[in-house]
Formats: C-alpha cells, sequence, structure tokens
C-alpha cells in the first residue's frame, strides 16, 4: 500500500487534487483525504450528481483520486466522465471497493470492463486497482494504441512503475487518419505523369513529421463528392468530431473560427498576418535629378558660396598681407574639394539610382495614384469604420479569378492583399526574378494571427501537437517547409520558373539620351557667354564713358 502511496506522491507534485466519491465509500485513500498532501486546491465530491463545473475551476493540472462500487461503478464512471468534460488529459487513479468475495468475478475481467470505456472519451492517463487490506496491490492500466491492450503490475514485485506513462510518445504503428484542405500552399494533392497521387505543401510536412515523431503511418480521407468542389472547414469540424477522421488538416484563423466549436481546435501552430503586397517603388527619373540639383534653394546656396568666395578673394590681401601666398593655395585646394565632393554625389546618384519615397501608411496610398485591387468579399470583412475611410484606395471585383490571374503575375499596376504564408512562397519565386518587384509591406489589414487545426474535442494529440509545433518552430523548420513551398507548387505544375520582373536589356546610346548632356552644355555657353559679356562691359563702359 505504501508503495503505491509513493507513487501518488511523486504525482501530486503541484497538482490539485480532486477526490471523487459519489457513494461516501470507505477508501484505503481516505488516509490521503485527511492529510494536507500539498498547498494546492482540493476538491471533495461526494455526491452522484457530476461536478459540471470542475472544468471552469481548474485545467488539466489536476490529479484525480476516485472510488467507486463494484455494484454500481458503471453510474460512477458516467457521473466521473460528465465531470471531466474538457479535462480529459487529466490523471485518474480509480480505487474499486466492496470487493468482498472477489472469487464471484474476475478482477481483470471487470478492470478490463472499466478501462474500456476511457479511450472511447479519448482519456489515457487512468489506472485501476482494487481495495486491498494485507494484500500487495495489482494495478491495471491500458495501451490505447494501436488498439486496446490491458496491463496488469504488482506494485510491490515491478521495479520502475510508471503510475501514467506518456502513450502519445509511440503509438506502435497506428494509423492516423486525415483530410487535408485544398487551399494553396498549405496542402498540394496532384497526380504525376505516370498516374501517381502525390501529396505536398508546408501542412503536410508538418502532419508527416509529426506522425514519424510518435511511429505513427497515415491515411488521408478526402471527400467522395465531385472532384472541383470546396471542402468547407464545417464539414471537417463534423468529421472530426463524429470521429471519421483524427486531424483535419486545415489552416484555420482564429479570428474567423466557429466558436461553438472552439474544443475543436488546436493550440496555434503557427502566426501569420493579412497585409498589402507593394510594387517595389519606381526608380527616381535622370531629369527629376538634375532638376533636384537645380532647385532654387540649391542655386542659392551656389550663389551665396561663390559671393562669399570673391570677397574672401578682395579682403585676403589687405587682411592677411604674409598669407596671401597660402591663401590662394587654401581656396584653390577648397573650391576643388566642392567640385570633387558635388561631382561624386552626382555619379553616385546616377549609378545607384534613388527610388520614389516608399508608401508607408494608408493616408499616403490614398494621396498616390496607385490603389489595392481586391475581392468584394474580403473588403466587406474588414472594419466599417476602415471601409468608409480608406474605400478609394480599393479597387474591387467579384472575379476572384482575375484576381489571383493578376497577383500570380506579379502585375506592377496595383497592389494586393496577400497571407504571410502565401507570400512566403511569392517571396521565393521572386528570388528567381532578375530582381524583385513586391514587398510585404507594413499597411496591415490584420495582424499577427494564430492558426490552428482541427481535432476531436479533448483530442489526446492536443498536446503532442502542442509541444511539437514549439519545437519545430524553434528549430526554424517551419519556415523552411514555408519557403520550400514554391518547390512543391512547381512540382504540382501549379507554378513555374518564370520571371515576371522587367529586365533591363542594354542598348546603344541614341540620340535622345545625349539631350540633359546637350542642356547642361549649352546652359554653361550660355553663362560663359553672359561673363565674358560682363568682362567685356566692365573694360569698355569707362572708356566709352571717358571719350566723351
Amino acid at each position: 500500500m505504501f508503495q503505491l502511496y509513493a507513487l501518488i506522491l511523486e504525482i501530486i507534485r503541484g497538482r490539485s487534487i480532486f477526490y471523487f466519491n459519489p457513494r461516501e465509500i470507505d477508501c484505503n485513500w481516505s488516509w490521503l483525504q485527511q492529510h494536507n498532501l500539498t498547498s494546492q486546491p482540493q476538491w471533495v465530491w461526494n455526491s452522484p450528481l457530476p461536478y459540471i463545473q470542475l472544468k471552469e475551476q481548474h485545467n488539466s493540472e489536476l490529479f484525480v483520486l476516485a472510488c467507486m462500487s463494484e455494484e454500481y461503478y458503471k453510474d460512477d464512471l458516467l457521473t466521473l466522465l460528465a465531470s471531466l468534460v474538457h479535462l480529459r488529459s487529466v490523471k485518474v487513479l480509480i480505487e474499486v471497493a466492496d470487493c468482498q468475495n472477489p472469487y464471484l468475478r474476475s478482477k481483470f475481467s471487470l478492470a478490463q470492463e472499466i478501462l474500456f470505456h476511457f479511450p472511447k472519451f479519448n482519456m489515457l492517463n487512468v489506472a485501476v486497482y482494487f481495495q486491498f487490506n494485507k494484500d500487495s496491490p495489482t494495478l491495471y492500466s491500458f495501451e490505447a494504441f494501436p488498439r486496446f491492450t490491458l496491463l496488469q503490475h504488482n506494485i510491490t514485485k515491478s521495479e520502475g512503475v510508471q503510475l501514467f506513462p506518456n502513450q502519445m510518445e509511440n503509438l506502435r504503428g497506428y494509423t492516423l487518419r486525415v483530410v487535408p484542405e485544398t487551399s494553396l500552399p498549405n496542402t498540394i494533392i496532384y497526380t504525376d505523369a505516370n498516374g501517381k497521387k502525390f501529396i505536398r505543401g508546408f501542412m503536410w510536412d508538418f502532419i508527416e513529421t509529426f506522425a514519424k515523431k510518435i511511429n505513427s503511418s497515415l491515411k488521408v480521407i478526402l471527400p467522395t463528392w465531385p472532384a472541383g468542389r470546396y471542402l468547407d472547414e464545417l464539414y471537417a469540424l463534423e468529421w472530426t468530431k463524429n470521429g471519421s477522421v483524427d486531424i483535419g488538416l486545415f489552416a484555420s484563423p482564429m479570428n474567423k473560427i466557429y466558436y461553438n466549436r472552439f474544443h475543436q481546435y488546436s493550440y496555434p501552430i503557427l502566426y501569420g498576418s493579412w497585409c498589402i503586397m507593394m510594387p517595389l517603388e519606381r526608380p527616381i527619373g535622370i531629369p527629376a535629378i538634375f532638376w533636384h540639383i537645380l532647385k532654387a534653394d540649391a542655386l542659392a546656396l551656389l550663389i551665396i558660396a561663390l559671393s562669399c568666395y570673391w570677397l574672401l578673394t578682395k579682403v585676403e590681401g589687405s587682411l592677411f598681407p604674409m598669407w596671401k601666398r597660402y591663401w590662394h593655395i587654401f581656396l584653390k585646394l577648397l573650391v576643388l574639394f566642392v567640385i570633387c565632393f558635388s561631382q561624386a554625389q552626382l555619379l553616385f546618384v546616377m549609378i545607384f539610382n534613388p527610388r520614389q519615397v516608399a508608401i508607408d501608411s494608408f493616408e499616403a496610398l490614398l494621396a498616390s495614384d496607385l490603389r489595392i485591387f481586391g475581392v468584394n468579399a474580403e473588403f466587406y470583412l474588414m472594419p466599417n469604420e476602415f471601409r468608409a475611410r480608406y474605400a478609394t484606395a480599393f479597387r474591387l471585383t467579384n472575379n476572384v479569378s482575375e484576381f489571383f490571374e493578376l497577383r500570380n503575375s506579379f502585375n506592377t499596376s496595383f497592389a494586393y492583399s496577400i497571407s504571410s504564408i502565401k507570400w512566403s512562397v511569392m517571396e521565393t519565386q521572386q528570388r528567381h526574378f532578375q530582381r524583385s518587384v513586391f514587398r510585404y509591406s507594413d499597411l496591415c489589414l490584420h495582424d499577427t494571427m494564430p492558426y490552428s487545426i482541427l481535432l476531436d474535442e479533448d483530442s489526446p494529440y492536443y498536446e503532442a501537437i502542442k509541444f511539437f509545433s514549439m519545437k519545430i518552430h524553434e528549430a526554424g523548420l517551419f519556415d523552411h517547409w514555408l519557403r520550400y513551398s514554391f518547390y512543391d507548387m512547381v512540382k504540382a505544375g501549379r507554378m513555374h520558373f518564370k520571371d515576371y520582373s522587367i529586365s533591363i536589356q542594354p542598348r546603344p546610346l541614341r540620340l535622345h539620351d545625349f539631350r540633359i548632356p546637350c542642356l547642361c552644355f549649352a546652359f554653361g555657353i550660355i553663362l560663359c557667354l553672359f561673363l565674358f559679356t560682363v568682362e567685356l562691359l566692365r573694360f569698355y563702359i569707362p572708356v566709352f564713358l571717358d571719350s566723351l
């Protein structure tokens, strides 16, 4: 008995205890109830009615000690299961009392009959023992995978006995039934030239790796209706609920879930956003660069600098006669530095052509000539205030095919709404272009959203998928699968290695290309003639005035 209590004490660490004794039977574990073995909350339930508020007061970090009568154990089991709704992963230790004549019924068959109910309700951490006085207790548990198998352990003779081993570490070849989503690039189903069917995509990589980790196989369940019909999320939720499939491989954003089915969504396996895919800003034209250099403030600065230089040349001889020679050298070096610096700046701007100012807000988008090409159905999912304020920034269509055709062909006439998941694929595609065409902007319609897959309520795979998703994110596998989805789509024939960027081909110089240099040359000649005329007038005007 004390060996069993020692195992119980190992499990209790930091857990609350729920004492379940609907018949108020005198159980062997009453001693545990009478002593405060933990500082955590403790519940004692002595009613034949289920304690349905338990799930609202506690999470799965709960240890249940149940005492049941051999005569009424079926009713007690129903009460216990009703009390543990949405708490199926808790650890439960059941003591069966009133075993006055154990020869009337086999303990093994009775334990099997009790434990056989729990896998049906996705409860794997359950063990049973029978009330004892001096006999060493025999502990009954089960393996749920690949099929129900009853196990029994003599606690005093077995070394290293675990009351509740983690059964999700090894499913022993159990087949997981999966219904995949048909949305690209989440899951890609295609047939090769030999007629062999393949499944690819980052969601399939996720579930395939998960199945290998827990030593299980996968079976794809596809709808029986005609091809081309979209599998709605609601159908997948119903299939997981009625046990037709184990996992619905849908990347469901948590802001669009069916809230009455909240417990059928897994822990978020990835995070994404819904933002605007903006064309890269166009380079500033060469004429605009020259006009920028010849702006009024730049010309004013140049005139001021020339005036200061002229004044210095006039007064340097009278103020600093001893430094006259060195002053001339300094002024010439200064002029040379200004000329070289200005020329270097101009050449830098000409070679590394700057781009137009980036659009960083919806107000800037409204002020520009660029518009967001979108679908009416998506636009009306946005808040009313946003739609009223920025409606003119959108150009909407009801033709979804037109939207995808323009976006997938990298048409730079518009900006487009896109999820960060699909952008990862298009960003990988852009790496095969001569130059990038679009960027993922900070103009978001929805900020970071968690995405979940579909499970049965209180699915035994919930915790395993939760910790598995954390590990693959930490290892960077999910980002790798997202990027590699482009190559999966190329294999499936859904995308191609095609450069949608506008290639810049070298060409011979034309007469039109000399327009700006010729204008600059003409301006320089006119300026020189003007200065030469001024010099002549300075000489001949006094001569003319003296001759009068």
